[in-house]
């Protein structure tokens, strides 16, 4: 081996160590392919932050309503009620390893009306016509001695369009740090989404995710991300019961990787929300099925999820906490 393909192998090292420890549990191959160009396969990787989609098996898309739909569904923020925060927590493997933390804030802007109750005027808040959304995303590998890290700040923007169609844009820019020398990068992706009621109880959406990428390695190497597309159905046939279901393709392997679908229940006016859900994923060479399951607790202002990925992380079962608050 030259002296330049040792070089290049060193550099890549931690980038494929975080590969592997990322992507264990997510069926995705450790380090790049190229076919002309070439496509991380383990950097960035859906890590799905929160306690609510994890706990409905990843298929929360169709339903977010909460901060989390940045990563989740961008064209559901329209749908967010009122301006909140969620931070999301997650130790990856349950071997205090890899950590996933998350923020996120959204604004709907909500225009008020006028109306008349108990004989008297009042003011209220229509639905929102468009949302802002910024999330800032951090997964750390420890490597011992060396770490690894990968920040993903997005900023969002939803409008409500015509034919009741809500959709949104998403640009991330992406940062890598590593302790080891000539393994920084720096990049961006773009995402787009839909989302549309089509019956009373019943939600499509569509998410392309890094639809446009671009990540620059120190020393001039450009990789992009996996473009995948997301399409799911929410269907509410109760009040307290919904019910969403998910598929995402793999574009760059024209690969159907998962299929999920989830239920909620959520009694006595949403203060309590019991959720379960189970996820087929398909790798390029195996497949198989994870179950999924957890809760939430809404307090005034104030919400708390609970997931748990029941054994779809080779290393380990993952438990995954959010915490959010309405302004």
């Amino acid at each position: 081996m030259s002296s330049r393909s040792n070089r290049q192998a060193w550099r890549r090292r931690p980038v494929i160590l975080a590969a592997v420890a990322i992507g264990l549990g997510l069926g995705f191959q450790p380090g790049a392919h190229a076919d002309g160009g070439s496509a991380v396969t383990g950097a960035f990787a859906l890590l799905e932050p929160g306690g609510r989609g994890p706990a409905l098996a990843g298929a929360v898309g169709p339903i977010v309503d909460d901060p989390t739909a940045i990563y989740w569904n961008p064209a559901r923020l329209t749908r967010v009620d009122r301006p909140g925060l969620a931070v999301t927590y997650a130790d990856l493997y349950d071997l205090d390893l890899v950590h996933h933390t998350g923020l996120f804030l959204a604004w709907p802007r909500q225009p008020r009306g006028i109306g008349w109750e108990s004989g008297k005027v009042t003011m209220r808040h229509e639905p929102a016509r468009s949302a802002w959304g910024l999330s800032v995303l951090a997964t750390t590998v420890d490597l011992q001695p060396d770490t690894y890290s990968e920040y993903d700040i997005g900023l969002a923007m939803a409008r409500r369009g015509t034919w009741g169609i809500d959709y949104a844009v998403v640009l991330h820019g992406l940062l890598v740090r590593s302790d080891l020398e000539g393994t920084d990068a720096t990049g961006y992706a773009l995402d787009l989404a839909l989302a549309r009621p089509i019956v009373a109880g019943l939600q499509a959406s569509v998410v392309m995710r890094s639809l446009f990428s671009s990540l620059n390695w120190e020393g001039s190497d450009t990789e992009t991300l996996i473009p995948r597309v997301h399409a799911g159905l929410g269907w509410a046939p109760h009040a307290c019961l919904r019910i969403p279901i998910e598929a995402t393709w793999d574009l760059e392997q024209a690969l159907l990787q998962q299929a999920a679908a989830g239920a909620e229940w959520s009694p006595w006016g949403g203060t309590l929300s019991l959720r379960a859900g189970a996820r087929w994923r398909d790798d390029g060479e195996t497949t198989d099925v994870y179950p999924a399951a957890g809760l939430g607790v809404r307090w005034m202002r104030i919400a708390f999820d609970y997931g748990w990925a029941a054994g779809r992380e080779e290393l380990g079962d993952t438990h995954r906490l959010g915490l959010g608050y309405q302004f």
